[in-house]
């Protein structure tokens, strides 16, 4: 069971932990300045993409533009044919739809300034 759990992380992570801890008894074997620094230099960027996919990769982009989706296609529909262009007339949200729209909203945007934010920090 323990290897299935591996394998699913490893293959959703791309096995980062294990090239960091190769890229670090690389940099232990080295021989010469130039290989330690060369494996200096791999192990900065592993660990900078280990941390972007901490904070949301590709997998957390598609799953934010999925579920926002929708909201925007109503919302579009609302402004451009029913006010902008006044074609027609669309129900309101429900309640507990508008909450979920404002949750996104919220979080898509806030969370890409947060994103933001702690990637400046980082730096």
């Amino acid at each position: 069971m323990g290897d299935v759990i591996r394998t699913i992380i490893a293959a959703l992570t791309g096995d980062i932990g294990r090239s960091i801890a190769a890229a670090y008894q690389a940099r232990h074997d080295a021989k010469t300045e130039q290989d330690r620094i060369s494996a200096d230099l791999e192990i900065a960027r592993l660990e900078q993409q280990q941390a972007n996919r901490a904070l949301g990769g590709r997998l957390t982009a598609w799953v934010q533009c999925l579920w926002a989706a929708p909201f925007i296609a109503y919302n579009a529909k609302l402004v451009v044919w029913d006010k902008v262009l006044g074609l027609g007339a669309t129900d309101p949200l429900s309640v507990s739809l508008m909450d979920l729209q404002l949750r996104i909203v919220t979080f898509y945007f806030g969370g890409a300034a947060a994103v933001k934010v702690v990637r400046a920090l980082r730096s």
